[in-house]
């Protein structure tokens, strides 16, 4: 039941977004922060739709890995933020955790610094993206993920009888900042390091970007 009502929400949303600039590779509005007290704030201001905040957030992200021309990159980052997105709606307990709908997630404090610090250098990116080839890139890995089919990030018994991927941490090594080649939470009991990812017919080493896998499944009935 839980993953029937998922892959409608997902599609609904996928269906209800426009794709036509996104679609294109056609840059986004510049956004400035301006007077606006927070990110956020001007996105929404901006009017920004919900798909263009998630191709947003994959474009920022990518470029902040120091691997921005890899479209492996871009894909994989997509499908880490909409497990998170697809986890909440499905679990009440994960969305007190992560946030709810893609806005929720990305602009809940500590889980993306691109997106909700004015003091990042990569808000910038976020806000008034910059690179038509890169744009291209962050739009096609958020549409294959809004979409739902193929995530590479399911592998798990529990994720395949779900449809639902417990993959949601992610570092990035070669960023200009991390202060370590692995994340703070490393060793943590919480999540487990997964290695190289395949992702399409292409392995994103975990050089470029680490993901880890939550070690418990969420405990509450599902939605």
């Amino acid at each position: 039941m839980v993953k029937k009502i998922l892959a409608a929400a997902v599609l609904l949303t996928a269906v209800s977004l426009p794709l036509g600039r996104l679609g294109a590779g056609e840059l986004p509005a510049c956004l400035q922060l301006g007077t606006a007290p927070t990110v956020r704030s001007a996105i929404e201001a901006g009017g920004v739709a919900e798909e263009e905040v998630l191709t947003r957030l994959v474009y920022a992200e990518s470029v902040s890995t120091g691997h921005a021309d890899d479209p492996a990159v871009y894909e994989a980052i997509a499908w880490g933020v909409m497990n998170r997105v697809s986890l909440a709606e499905a679990f009440p307990s994960k969305e007190r955790i992560y946030g709810r709908g893609i806005s929720g997630v990305i602009f809940k404090p500590g889980q993306f610094n691109p997106a909700v610090s004015k003091r990042s250098r990569f808000s910038k990116e976020f806000l008034c993206p910059s690179d038509p080839a890169r744009w291209r890139m962050a739009g096609q890995a958020a549409r294959k993920a809004l979409a739902g089919a193929g995530n590479p990030l399911i592998e798990t018994p529990w994720e395949k009888q779900h449809g639902l991927s417990l993959v949601v941490g992610f570092y990035y090594p070669d960023s200009v900042q991390a202060r370590t080649r692995l994340a703070p939470w490393e060793g943590s009991r919480a999540l487990k390091f997964i290695g190289d990812v395949k992702v399409g017919d292409a392995v994103l080493s975990s050089r470029k970007v680490r993901f880890y896998r939550l070690t418990s499944a969420p405990r509450d009935p599902g939605r």
